[in-house]
């Protein structure tokens, strides 16, 4: 068994690692929260995502996306109560059917230029919101050879 690893934030995360993306910042916060929820709910969309234990590939289906998305928000409001007034249960509803973020939902999301342009675009098209992007230099590099990258980090 791998160890247990960050999907989604950071950029040794597996979304880091392996696709040159990730939610910046430290912690689920409301601000970071709606970036968490974008990845989760493009992960569901697409059929799969990654494990904590050890970033392998599994399938996202919407009953782990679920789960993944109720824990975050759960951190969220402990940390800070009011993501609650944003993250309603009527939200939550419209995003698990309808795949759409409460209007002005600030998603930020950072990575590597063309990784980054690419999986904003699909995450803009999905969701309907407006992603901030914060580019980082690094690779230019394909998947594969960032893969072997971050195996040997």
């Amino acid at each position: 068994m791998g160890s247990r690893r960050n999907v989604y934030q950071g950029a040794s995360s597996c979304y880091g690692r392996y696709e040159g993306v990730w939610v910046p910042g430290s912690g689920v916060t409301p601000e970071t929260l709606p970036s968490f929820i974008a990845l989760i709910m493009r992960d569901v969309f697409r059929g799969w995502g990654y494990d904590e234990e050890g970033c392998v590939k599994v399938r996202m289906d919407v009953g782990r996306g679920i789960s993944r998305l109720q824990y975050l928000i759960a951190l969220a409001k402990k940390h800070s109560g009011d993501v609650g007034k944003v993250f309603t249960d009527e939200a939550l509803e419209r995003l698990y059917k309808e795949y759409r973020m409460p209007p002005g939902t600030r998603v930020r999301l950072a990575g590597y230029r063309d990784s980054l342009d690419k999986v904003a675009r699909e995450v803009e098209e999905l969701l309907g919101v407006k992603v901030e992007k914060e580019y980082h230099e690094g690779y230019s590099k394909g998947r594969a050879e960032r893969e072997a990258v971050a195996m040997r980090r």
